[in-house]
């Protein structure tokens, strides 16, 4: 594949619902290779819009974002839970066979981009998150000079129609945080199985022990707070334009005091 508006069109073909005849497990299996191994020339690919459909992308820190990460949607096709109804606020930690399973498809999903760029830190890279939310499962990897990739997947779905999102790169190389700091490196909106939903993650202070997000319907989302990151998503577009939004937080520190900080890029 040569350029993204081939990425688009494959994109397109593979989605099930401008698919009147049944759709090829083969061919979608192709083309999802096909995506992934492609290096694209920006770091989102492009979405194909149609009336009535907005699509969104969530926002990655960096001034050079091409140059040093990479963010990929692919859309999961059918099954699973596409409508988000096993969501949960509170997160669940994976452990056993269901762990290894999320981090082994978060390492195969981000072992291509960019031409298999990040290949090495993928390698050493250490698992600093690893949550449940009703089926669906993210993962956060960690690495040297500030390597995150991030994965958030329906594993309830077949897996030649699994969708996934997130992202990969060193958006802060070298970057020192304080103790009580708090900083988003992945903050907004973006779509899976044409269904919006609104993500932050990031980076945390030693002393950082709690993460929540009060939602617009008054709901508390709980953040997994590990291994010196966070993250928290929850359906819809409510986290929309992260580059001029400030996101609202309650931290909570190791000597349980809490405090209320704004996540920006």
């Amino acid at each position: 594949m040569k350029n993204n508006q081939h990425i688009a069109e494959i994109l397109l073909s593979m989605d099930a619902a401008e698919q009147s005849p049944a759709s090829d497990p083969g061919r979608r299996e192709k083309d999802l290779r096909q995506i992934l191994e492609t290096k694209p020339s920006v770091s989102v690919l492009p979405a194909v819009p149609r009336p009535g459909r907005r699509w969104k992308t969530l926002a990655l820190a960096g001034s050079t974002v091409a140059a040093t990460a990479a963010l990929i949607f692919v859309p999961a096709l059918s099954g699973g839970d596409p409508a988000f109804a096993t969501w949960t606020a509170a997160p669940g930690q994976l452990s056993g066979t269901e762990r290894d399973d999320a981090v082994s498809d978060c390492l195969r999903s981000r072992e291509s981009v960019g031409g298999g760029m990040y290949s090495d830190d993928l390698a050493v890279a250490d698992v600093a998150i690893a949550e449940r939310r009703g089926a669906w499962t993210t993962v956060v990897l960690t690495g040297a000079d500030g390597f995150e990739a991030t994965c958030t997947t329906d594993a309830s779905a077949p897996w030649f129609n699994r969708g996934s999102f997130g992202s990969i790169g060193k958006p802060f190389p070298g970057e020192s945080l304080s103790a009580r700091g708090v900083r988003a490196t992945e903050l907004g909106t973006g779509v899976i199985s044409n269904k919006p939903l609104s993500m932050a993650a990031g980076r945390v202070g030693a002393e950082v022990t709690a993460i929540v997000y009060t939602s617009a319907a008054g709901k508390r989302i709980e953040a997994t707070v590990s291994k010196g990151q966070f993250a928290f998503w929850l359906p819809g577009a409510e986290i929309t334009n992260s580059s001029d939004q400030r996101v609202p937080i309650e931290v909570t520190f190791i000597d349980n005091s809490k405090e209320t900080v704004y996540l920006s890029l």
